[in-house]
């Protein structure tokens, strides 16, 4: 806890090493001695035992302990789900996604493989996403804040259907930090930002396939031939028909481009 948080004669969970699962001892705190210290009365175990802890060893107040508990319970079970569906923090997937989440602009955050944020704001994602009335995943759990944390596998699904529902919103920023990473890159005494453009390329592709942006620029340049047969369609029909300058200047207009 914050040593601002702390109060003389209230009672507070502890823990001597601060690792999730050591149990909990029960200590109310008699005064604070200086910096982060406190004289402390042991309640359970060793009850009346007088000594001195830290503010990083009094984990929460002893009356929320038992929902303190549930939640790291149900953090542990949402991280071992992580690993079993394949979260690994440096994959261009991961990266994918925290890219997406960054861009959404609502009171949502994906952070080590966990989607959390209040529960209006993720629905308002969803809906963004075309995912509105969606079920959460059964691994996710509400905090004693009122946050909804949600799993790796659901952030990406969510992820994958915002960049498809708003590809502009992703890919500005995507198009913007390659441009400029590149341009440094090409700087002499800018070069340490190599190494970061070529780790990051691989999770722009795959942002540009969740957009749908290679589907738009195969379609365009289907679009761009087609009128080019008809603007050769239409130069032959200018020289059969004897009109061989309009005929030249069209062919040079097709020729600067």
């Amino acid at each position: 806890m914050l040593k601002s948080e702390i109060q003389p004669r209230m009672e507070y969970a502890f823990r001597e090493k601060r690792v999730p699962g050591t149990p909990f001892q029960r200590v109310r705190i008699i005064e604070h001695i200086r910096g982060n210290k406190w004289k402390a009365e042991w309640i359970d175990p060793n009850p009346g035992l007088v000594h001195y802890v830290e503010s990083g060893q009094l984990i929460v107040s002893w009356k929320e302990h038992k929902a303190f508990l549930r939640e790291e319970a149900d953090a542990e079970h949402l991280r071992e789900h992580n690993e079993r569906h394949g979260y690994d923090p440096e994959s261009p997937l991961t990266k994918a996604v925290e890219q997406v989440f960054e861009t959404v602009g609502d009171d949502v955050q994906f952070y080590k493989g966990v989607l959390s944020g209040s529960a209006d704001a993720l629905e308002r994602v969803k809906q963004r996403a075309g995912m509105a009335g969606a079920a959460n995943s059964p691994v996710a759990y509400t905090d004693r804040q009122g946050k909804i944390h949600s799993p790796f596998d659901f952030a990406l699904e969510l992820g994958r259907k915002f960049c498809t529902a708003e590809p502009s919103t992703v890919l500005v920023g995507v198009e913007t930090t390659e441009r400029d990473w590149s341009r440094k890159a090409a700087t002499p005494g800018e070069e340490y930002i190599v190494p970061l453009l070529n780790d990051y390329r691989a999770s722009w592709a795959l942002l540009r396939q969740w957009a749908g942006y290679d589907a738009a620029v195969a379609e365009r340049e289907v679009e761009i031939q087609r009128l080019e047969r008809l603007v050769w369609d239409a130069l032959y029909a200018l020289q059969k028909a004897g009109l061989d300058s309009e005929a030249a200047r069209l062919r040079r207009a097709i020729q600067k481009r």
